[in-house]
């Protein structure tokens, strides 16, 4: 035990990197733990408004769906969770307008704030977009694989996790799962956990993720092609085949 550092000291240490500070001119913008979709951090903006301080996110949930071509989602989440933050929505940003006292309180009530509303319309932009693969999907499967296919269908990995998947296709004795993947993180990184943990089973599936477009997705094709393949729906049938073999 006499190794190991002074709890006090190590957390005081620890704190300053948890949270970054930029000054310009009238304003501060404060960079908080959190995380939006993206990865980016939640950051708020304090400023003066008349008689005390405004806090607000300076438009970044905005911007945040706006690079998920979500925008239209914004205003009618944007005002129904800052009701539930007790914080004002704007027409691109959540605030509070608070005195000197209360600039604490409002950056946790802003930041949460734009945190949930980027969190909720991310989540049903993707599984929107995650639906109208499956629904492709669904068609090209059950045109290749007549009679062979579960949909929706689960399966346990290695860690005796059960995941959810688009479809379990057991052509010739084989297990092929394929699953709609949404070029959007959380699916992305939800599809390449469950391809992984299937993959480190004795026996494992040929694994597959149906994408839109290659192209879109980027470098989340890296990601996927780790533990499994990458094929577009699109594709001829006989991709959809070879890919189960």
């Amino acid at each position: 035990m006499t190794d190991l550092p002074n709890l006090s000291t190590l957390s005081a240490e620890i704190a300053p990197g948890l949270v970054t500070v930029k000054n310009y001119g009238d304003a501060s913008f404060i960079s908080l733990p959190m995380v939006y979709p993206s990865g980016a951090f939640v950051t708020v903006r304090l400023g003066y408004a008349a008689g005390g301080i405004r806090v607000s996110d300076s438009g970044f949930a905005y911007r945040e769906i706006e690079s998920f071509g979500a925008m239209r989602s914004f205003a009618n989440t944007a005002r129904t969770i800052a009701e539930e933050h007790d914080v004002e929505a704007g027409r691109r940003e959540v605030f509070v307008d608070v005195p000197v006292e209360h600039v604490e309180r409002a950056i946790f009530d802003v930041s949460a704030a734009s945190k949930a509303i980027a969190d909720r319309i991310v989540a049903n932009a993707s599984q929107a977009a995650e639906i109208a693969i499956e629904e492709m999907l669904q068609e090209r499967l059950e045109r290749v694989f007549p009679a062979a296919v579960e949909f929706r269908g689960r399966l346990a990995g290695a860690s005796a996790t059960e995941w959810d998947l688009t479809a379990i296709a057991r052509p010739n004795g084989r297990v092929a799962v394929f699953h709609a993947v949404p070029n959007y993180p959380v699916a992305v990184f939800k599809a390449s956990t469950a391809f992984h943990d299937l993959a480190a089973l004795p026996d494992p599936p040929s694994l597959i993720a149906v994408v839109r477009s290659r192209a879109e997705m980027g470098p989340a094709n890296a990601l996927l092609a780790q533990a499994g393949r990458v094929i577009e729906i699109d594709q001829a049938d006989e991709a959809f085949s070879q890919a189960a073999a």
